[in-house]
């Protein structure tokens, strides 16, 4: 699961070059490059910008009325049936958010986009007496990335409001990731008329294009904010 996520790329940079290409006939440049995730030294304390943890306030981009626009929302959102019970979610399957009934307002209402420059995330030690140690992910090309993610996000703010990113994988073994897009793709994961069978096809176009993620660790949890 994602453990921070590191956001120095500006949404409203983001916001403008999707706005200029989210038009008929003229959807993307050649100049886009396929995602090429890997798996990488993490960034210097000096190179990282933004780090952002659960309960900080992320940026993201959202489709409403037929446009594209930014909103600032906390990471971690807590359902009203939710409230006072369990704490904030960060995470959500995509199985799960796409054919439960439970998730139909905010997946028709809510789904939004996260430009990062990567994630950390936790590994668990290969033996009891190792630490936790994380891994840093990146693009090869030092493009944005672009999460996909649900977001509850009210004109007047309350506490239900807050984001979760939306993650695929294998359902029987519980092994999950981030539902990372390029440039390229990302718009597809807010197109309105999206369903189940379609986001099923999405990930599984995602999950066939990314190469194998080159095994890369660190001890030292990044610190929270620089």
């Amino acid at each position: 699961m994602c453990d921070s996520l590191v956001q120095h790329v500006s949404s409203k940079d983001s916001l403008a070059y999707f706005a200029h290409r989210d038009t008929p006939g003229n959807r993307f440049a050649t100049l886009v490059t396929p995602l090429e995730l890997c798996v990488t030294t993490p960034p210097k304390p000096q190179e990282r910008h933004a780090l952002i943890k659960p309960g900080m306030q992320v940026s993201a981009i959202r489709r409403r009325g037929g446009h594209l626009e930014c909103i600032k929302v906390r990471w971690g959102w807590s359902p009203i049936w939710s409230v006072g019970t369990m704490p904030p979610l960060t995470h959500l399957p995509l199985h799960l958010v796409m054919r439960s009934k439970v998730f139909d307002p905010i997946k028709h209402e809510g789904r939004v986009l996260v430009a990062v420059e990567g994630w950390y995330e936790s590994q668990p030690p290969a033996s009891p007496s190792q630490a936790q140690q994380l891994t840093y992910t990146t693009d090869r090309q030092s493009t944005p990335i672009f999460l996909a993610a649900l977001a509850q996000a009210s004109e007047t703010p309350f506490g239900c409001d807050g984001l979760a990113l939306v993650t695929y994988g294998d359902i029987a073994s519980q092994q999950q990731r981030v539902l990372a897009f390029s440039a390229e793709d990302a718009l597809d994961w807010l197109a309105p008329e999206l369903g189940w069978e379609q986001a099923q096809r999405l990930a599984a176009r995602l999950n066939g294009a990314q190469p194998p993620l080159e095994p890369a660790v660190t001890a030292q949890r990044p610190a929270q904010r620089l």
